[in-house]
């Protein structure tokens, strides 16, 4: 009986380490060096195919989660940025509106100069400019001073002590309104046109009637 010895380089844990298998010549019989081989390459095959089989997997469960997640992500960032955008615009209109009744409220300018519904309009329109809005929004913008007390005046010069009054901006639907979005996207949310307002009340003086005839 002829025994014949072969080396064999295994690869475990990262490493090569040396086997001797011993194999028979009688018969033609290897059954031991055949066991030995069989052996090995199962054992070689399983640590290095495991981490491939893995990774390929996980790479294609990353491809799903993405392709489900991503979508619905993009949907949130954009219904946030649109929204932040409407608060923004809203904020400067109820601000603007604000700084025209400031100067309704008055009356009379600093220089004594009679306060008409044009001023005050202007005045809101100014504001609209200062603050950035596109010219698109700032010229379509509907302002609007509207007597709510039960005196009858037009503009806030006439207007008696304590009486009511409001300031109104509209942003009105089409060009105006999307000149002040931010996204070039499809719209998120259902609005098309924004509004604001203020109630005010006149600060004027108290207008007195002097008699200028004399009493006997």
């Amino acid at each position: 009986m002829l025994f014949s010895s072969v080396r064999l380089n295994l690869v475990r844990n990262g490493r090569i380490t040396e086997r001797v298998a011993e194999r028979t010549g009688t018969d033609g019989a290897c059954a031991p060096f055949e066991f030995i081989s069989a052996t090995l390459i199962g054992r070689l095959e399983e640590p290095i195919m495991k981490p491939l089989r893995r990774r390929e997997e996980r790479r294609g469960a990353l491809a799903v989660e993405a392709a489900v997640i991503l979508p619905v992500l993009l949907i949130m960032m954009l219904g946030i940025w649109e929204v932040g955008r409407l608060i923004q615009v809203q904020q400067i209109l109820v601000n603007s509106a604000r700084e025209g009744a400031r100067l309704a409220a008055g009356g009379y300018t600093n220089n004594g100069t009679p306060v008409t519904s044009a001023m005050v309009q202007t005045a809101v329109r100014d504001y609209l400019i200062s603050a950035g809005l596109p010219t698109a929004a700032t010229t379509a913008a509907q302002i609007t001073l509207t007597n709510t007390s039960t005196n009858a005046w037009t503009n806030p010069s006439d207007a008696l002590p304590l009486d009511k009054f409001r300031v109104q901006v509209v942003i009105p639907s089409g060009a105006a309104f999307d000149s002040l979005r931010w996204s070039v996207a499809a719209k998120i949310t259902p609005t098309n046109n924004m509004t604001a307002f203020v109630d005010w009340v006149s600060l004027n003086n108290v207008k007195i009637t002097v008699d200028t005839n004399l009493p006997p």
